[in-house]
């Protein structure tokens, strides 16, 4: 048992009520937490992006929390980092993108360097000593941004997954799950089937702002099925009849897709250019990272699709490579670092 009785761990709480990879992460490391502390509570902050007020506001909300009857917090996504507590922790998943890596789609509007130039300096200050007593990031993409824009550096450490068990039964189409935002790029697959030789249907699941533009990208396409909204069981089953899983972000933070992708076997396709996932890809072991280009996507899956004992031994290298990962582990780590 942790020397640490009494945890807070702060999240940020979407007012869309969506639940994706980061509602996923909140929900497992207080799950595991909870196996080593007394008493844990998850404290959700609703923060919104959708003007620079806002997002102001949601600084000061963290800023304003009063977590003195904690020992010990834990904090993850901005703006939660933002905390006044003596004995701070930071797993960060990410800082707001559009102020950092992604600040093309917004420099148009001249005010908006200020903005950033704001958020960037806020966030140096409050994700360093003595602030922040130890930074971890989840990944190597989220520590480069902090090297390169903040001047920060940090622990990365890797996550596992702990929403029950994936499995494998068949190869029978290719799945791209996820949300359908255009940093997601699903229309680089929607795209590669106009080049794709073999005859398999590709299943789209998640929902998003993008459905009815990659609708009409599809067109008169059969092969290509939007499933919509899934639930967890679905998506394991519809996981463990793939042939393929695609996962085909831009500079990505983390991906549990690829993640999921491999735990129920399966061989993962992303890009070059997509962050983390491409990390943990053995060119052709365990999947392929190839040019965000539709057509190199497309070789790809014909190769697979001729070749379906090299896709199960594909699959089972990608189990092998993550089956070290675990939210023990991580848990662990960072109650290691409240008690030092």
């Amino acid at each position: 048992m942790s020397k640490i009785r009494k945890l807070a761990f702060i999240s940020n709480a979407p007012l869309s009520g969506e639940r994706g990879g980061a509602e996923i992460f909140n929900e497992q490391i207080v799950e595991h937490f909870s196996k080593y502390v007394p008493y844990v509570k998850h404290i959700p902050v609703i923060c919104s992006e959708a003007t620079f007020e806002a997002i102001l506001k949601g600084y000061v909300t963290c800023y304003d929390l009063d977590l003195s009857e904690f020992d010990g917090v834990v904090s993850a996504k901005a703006p939660t980092f933002a905390v006044r507590h003596p004995n701070h922790v930071c797993y960060l998943q990410h800082t707001i993108r559009v102020f950092y890596d992604m600040f093309d789609e917004i420099k148009d509007d001249p005010g908006n360097y200020a903005k950033r130039k704001l958020i960037q300096r806020m966030d140096t200050e409050l994700l360093s000593p003595p602030r922040v007593k130890k930074l971890f990031s989840i990944g190597h993409e989220v520590n480069r941004r902090l090297e390169k824009y903040n001047g920060i550096s940090s622990t990365v450490m890797h996550h596992g997954l702990s929403a029950g068990e994936f499995y494998c039964k068949n190869y029978d189409y290719i799945y791209m799950p996820g949300r359908l935002h255009k940093w997601k790029r699903v229309d680089l697959m929607v795209k590669a089937m106009h080049y794709v030789k073999a005859p398999i249907q590709l299943k789209i699941a998640g929902t998003g702002d993008r459905l009815q533009e990659l609708k009409a990208l599809a067109g008169n396409d059969l092969r290509i099925e939007f499933l919509g909204f899934v639930t967890d069981e679905e998506m394991k089953e519809q996981y463990s009849n793939a042939l393929v899983v695609i996962f085909t972000p831009i500079r990505e933070d983390y991906g549990l897709i690829l993640h999921e992708g491999f735990k129920s076997k399966k061989p993962v396709i992303t890009c070059t250019d997509s962050g983390e996932p491409s990390r943990f890809i053995k060119q052709g072991e365990n999947g392929f990272a190839v040019d965000p280009n539709p057509k190199e996507i497309a070789k790809c899956i014909d190769y697979l699709y001729e070749h379906k004992e090299k896709v199960k031994l594909m699959g089972q290298c990608g189990f092998e490579t993550i089956a070290h990962i675990t939210w023990d582990n991580v848990v662990k780590t960072l109650l290691a670092a409240l008690e030092a």
